[in-house]
Parts: structure tokens; sequence; C-alpha cells
């Protein structure tokens, strides 16, 4: 039995993306691994708890869909091949005991302050830490991010760049942040999409515009603009979010609730603009959710982390 603890200083630095890709990555190496998600406290955790359901939807891993407390992970971690074990954000030295686990410790900032931050969290840690994964990394930094590290004393695990499906929004939490009411329900609100784009003054451009954007995406438009409604709608976004009081065409929902498109169509009561900045608050901070996220986070673990290491270090 070995137990790697997935932990970070702060909240919101990528600890659940990374302790997916790890568990992930070592259950393709063959090992039989369980992953946990530890709650802070006694008391309810709701981010705990989406965390967890997150982890539960790994791919060849075993994993109970709800946060567990300090005892219950003790309990569950005996009797795994691997135990993979998200804590709660903060120095985890005495979880870390509690468990005999070796820590994994997740940074998104690499700047001077937190390099010290990690240096004394190191040297508290001791022989239980086995290194560093830096997260939402500009890709040319990458090697200098190692090389910081490398010259504070601390062991790089991994660099991981920044990327646009963990940064991105779901569905539901656009629909959450804009208040938005549901006009059509389309396909899983808790998908993430990659990008938001904001529909062109005129239907010029209409569709070639919108094909810019290849990816998962959510548009948005003024209520009223039934042209460029269409000219989105051909190019399969995953939501279409309608700003502006003004009336919307009876065609438009006929014409995606008669399709087999899995559109979400959403009505917001704000304004176009304040709609593009409460929507542009929530990228960088949004849940770790969803089966693309899922694949993405496994993606760049494999890539840019040093499974090999973690492998060896694990016996």
């Amino acid at each position: 039995m070995s137990t790697i603890l997935i932990a970070s200083l702060e909240p919101g630095e990528g600890r659940t993306a990374v302790a997916a890709g790890l568990a992930a990555s070592l259950a393709g190496a063959n090992r039989v691994v369980r992953v946990l998600r530890v709650r802070s406290g006694d008391d309810a955790d709701a981010a705990a708890e989406d965390d967890a359901r997150a982890l539960a939807a790994l791919p060849g891993c075993d994993a109970p869909k709800g946060a567990v407390s300090d005892q219950e992970a003790q309990a569950q971690a005996k009797d795994a091949g691997v135990c993979v074990v998200e804590a709660p954000a903060g120095l985890p030295n005495d979880l870390a005991a509690r468990l005999e686990a070796r820590v994994v410790l997740v940074s998104a900032r690499a700047d001077d302050e937190r390099l010290g931050d990690l240096a004394s969290a190191a040297s508290t840690l001791g022989e239980a830490l086995l290194g560093v994964i830096v997260t939402r990394q500009q890709p040319r930094r990458v090697e200098a991010v190692r090389a910081a590290l490398q010259a504070r004393g601390l062991t790089c695990l991994g660099v991981l760049p920044e990327d646009r499906q963990l940064a991105g929004p779901t569905v539901r939490e656009m629909a959450e942040a804009l208040h938005a009411s549901r006009l059509v329900e389309g396909g899983d609100e808790n998908e993430a999409v990659e990008s938001v784009m904001l529909a062109p003054i005129s239907a010029d451009p209409g569709q070639p515009f919108f094909l810019q954007e290849q990816g998962h995406k959510a548009v948005i438009s003024r209520s009223d603009k039934m042209d460029l409604h269409l000219a989105a709608l051909a190019t399969e976004p995953d939501c279409l979010i309608l700003t502006s009081p003004r009336p919307i065409h009876p065609y438009l929902l006929d014409r995606v609730q008669g399709s087999d498109s899995d559109v979400t169509v959403l009505r917001a009561p704000e304004g176009t603009v304040r709609a593009v900045e409460l929507l542009d608050e929530l990228f960088g901070r949004t849940r770790f959710s969803g089966q693309r996220k899922i694949a993405r986070a496994i993606q760049l673990v494999r890539e840019h982390a040093d499974i090999e290491a973690l492998l060896k270090a694990l016996g």
C-alpha cells in the first residue's frame, strides 16, 4: 500500500486536475488505484463533494462518489494498491503523517513569494515531500519555472501549461453567473466550453466568423439578431446566450427544439457588455468537472509530469 497526498497551500491551484491525471496515469501503468477527496473538518464541504464526484468518473480507478473524512481516508487507504488522496487546501503535514503518505505539492504560481512558501513547506514536510507540480503556466515559461524550482532545492515533478479546456466554465456555471433562464436545455451542462464568442454587429461574416473557433464554445448574441443566431447554430456551439430584453423570434426555439442539436439556449437578463464581463470573471476559477476536463487533465499530466519518477518513488 502506497498513499500519495495531493496538496496545495491555497485553494484553486489545480489539485483535482493533478490528482485525476496522476491517478489515471498510475492506473495506466497497471497499478491498482483508489482515489479519495478528503473534506475540510467534519462539516459539509460543497467544493470537496464536487471534486469527489469528478474523481469518481476517472477511468480505471476506484473512487467513492462523495468526499471522506480523515478517518475514512485512513481506513480506505489501507487496502488499496496505490491511494491518491486530494487534501483540503493548506499545509498537509498532519494529514500526511496520519496517512503515512508521500506528498505532491501543487501550485499555480511560481513567483519569488510562492517559491519561498513552497521551500518553507518542503522544510516542514521533510522526506514526506515527493516534489512539486506547477500548473497553468505559459508554455514559454515552462523551462524557467523548472529552473526556479531547482534553484530553491525543490524537486520538480512537472510544469503543466495553461489550458483553455481546464480554464473554461461549464454551461451550468455560465447560467448561474448570468442568472439566466433556460429556454432550451441541450447537452450535459457540467461539461466545459473552451471559448466564448461575441456575435458580430452585422450578419456579413455570418457562419465563417463563428467557424473561427472549432472547439467547444458558447456564443453571446443580442436576442433580436435572428440571422446571427442561425449562423451560430450552424457551427454547433454548446450554448447560445441571448441578451437584452428585446423579443426573441419564435422560429429560433422551434429550430433548436426540432433539431438533434445538443445546444443549450440561455436568456440572460443583463445586457451584452455586462454578460461578457460576468463570464470573463469565470475563466480560471471554475470547478473541475465533466469528461472533457478529465480527459484533458490526464493528457496534460502524461505529457508534462514525470510519471516514471513517481513510479520509482512508490517502488
